[in-house]
């Protein structure tokens, strides 16, 4: 009977390292780093002891049968799941595959437009054709919100032959929708809810969090356990519920998209991570609850910032909030979030999460202490106290003030995967008024596409790439990252 403190891969990845097995297959460096490796130097020799594949004894990801059948077996009774899928290929990997298990050629997806690009490349990579919608937006703070369930209706009514809808819960900023709702429509009419949850892996532990998806009627969610959990990066799940998925196909599609070349790094850690959660979960998100609350209340006192709540709760598209994600607006300093997130890093060594035109975003978890909260909170109010501010590079324009961060969603002539294997002209940015993409152009982080492959270049889409070109942000996405050229469809 398994317990959840047992770690069936880390204590096979153990014994395996214990025997000293005498190592004639890969990886080359023999598990021990080999002489004068720069790298073993700086990790120490463990880690490449670790680095094993899949030799006899350790299981295999591609057909489980032994100890990563039985580490995910735990993780699904662990995060309230029928299956549980482990990914070395990270969250993107998850969206693609459940993306291309409900989805064949020319099948419509109902997709919100704050969508993580790797579910428009699963689109591409299935044949698909996607029904974008718009989130809410929240115009103090220039986000996207969530959706709501009538706007799910509508949309379903306007197109009723969609395969499946997916949502984005939560979203970056920490939002949930009505998850509840939005499955009874959606199952109403015999599809699936595909749930991006990549920021939601801790949702399960702590009732002063919002529900999971899958609690909510969710038939297949992708989490993050990296970004949140302590597994290492890339290391993500994906969760199945109830039988609207064909769960046959799934497997299959992760076959074809995951490495066959199998990190035990990445798998013992998201057996480690969820072995914690299992034994630990609500003290550790309690801990991060409460520092999160501190800087945020310290936040809302500090001149020129503030930081929304669980006032926000209510609003349309707002059905829950992760206060764990920090949302700190520094529109009234006058000053780009870009910009602070350049200060505290050059002079205060302190690296946010991400920023964008007007906020900045702290994710708080159990890895961060009160000490560097009182640090970030002290170098915040030095900050604003600045009489100059110096933000050349990342100017404020008071154009900006009312700047829409989710521009109008462009018309889509042709299907994405057309477009993406369609021959191409590359022409400079502002002459491709007009013209069809071949490319996804999105502003990163948090990689929402701005343009998509398949949709008509406007001059209000050229506009918005120039402003946020010229504040300094990074593109991806698209072959030329200064974004001084654009591949469109040939004429």
């Amino acid at each position: 009977m398994n317990t959840p403190s047992q770690t069936p891969i880390l204590s096979a990845l153990k014994r395996y390292i214990d025997d000293k097995t005498i190592r004639f297959h890969m990886p080359g460096h023999k598990g021990g780093g080999m002489a004068g490796n720069a790298l073993a130097d700086f990790l120490g020799k463990t880690v490449f002891a670790a680095d094993v594949t899949n030799v006899p004894g350790m299981d295999d990801l591609h057909q489980t049968y032994g100890v990563i059948k039985e580490a995910q077996e735990i993780a699904a009774t662990t995060f309230g799941a029928d299956y549980t899928y482990f990914l070395i290929n990270g969250s993107s990997c998850g969206l693609q595959a459940m993306v291309m298990t409900v989805c064949n050629p020319r099948d419509s997806i109902l997709v919100p437009r704050n969508m993580h690009r790797s579910i428009l490349s699963g689109i591409i990579l299935s044949g698909a054709v996607p029904v974008f919608f718009r989130p809410e937006y929240h115009r103090e703070y220039n986000i996207p919100l969530g959706v709501t369930a009538e706007s799910i209706n509508r949309c379903l009514d306007r197109h009723p032959g969609v395969k499946a809808v997916m949502l984005v819960n939560p979203t970056y900023h920490g939002i949930t929708s009505d998850i509840s709702s939005i499955a009874r429509i959606v199952h109403d009419r015999g599809i699936p809810l595909l749930v991006d949850e990549a920021h939601g892996p801790h949702l399960y532990f702590h009732r002063e969090l919002p529900p999971t998806a899958m609690d909510c009627g969710a038939d297949a969610v992708v989490q993050g356990t990296h970004k949140i959990l302590s597994a290492f990066t890339q290391a993500s799940m994906l969760h199945l519920k109830g039988r609207l998925i064909n769960r046959q196909r799934l497997e299959a599609t992760l076959r074809l998209l995951q490495s066959t070349s199998t990190s035990y790094l990445l798998l013992a850690s998201l057996d480690a991570a969820r072995a914690q959660m299992s034994t630990q979960g609500r003290e550790l998100v309690q801990h991060a609850l409460e520092l999160a609350g501190y800087i945020r209340s310290e936040c809302n006192k500090i001149r020129g910032l503030s930081s929304f709540g669980v006032e926000i709760i209510g609003k349309s598209g707002v059905s829950g909030l992760d206060p764990c994600k920090v949302t700190i607006s520094v529109k009234n300093l006058e000053v780009t979030g870009l910009w602070v997130e350049q200060w505290l890093r050059a002079n205060r060594n302190i690296q946010v999460e991400m920023s964008d035109v007007f906020n900045i975003l702290l994710i708080v978890t159990s890895g961060n202490c009160q000490q560097e909260a009182i640090y970030l909170l002290q170098a915040l109010r030095e900050m604003s106290e600045m009489p100059d501010k110096n933000c050349s590079g990342t100017a404020w324009q008071s154009n900006l003030t009312d700047f829409n961060l989710l521009p109008d969603i462009p018309e889509l002539l042709v299907s994405p995967r057309e477009a993406f294997g369609s021959p191409v002209n590359v022409l400079p940015l502002e002459n491709t008024v007009g013209r069809i993409s071949t490319e996804i152009i999105s502003c990163y982080p948090p990689g929402v596409p701005v343009i998509c492959p398949g949709e008509r270049i406007t001059r209000e889409v050229i506009e918005y790439l120039l402003t946020m070109r010229d504040l300094g942000i990074h593109f991806q996405g698209c072959a030329d990252p200064a974004l001084n050229t654009v591949r469109v469809m040939e004429s």
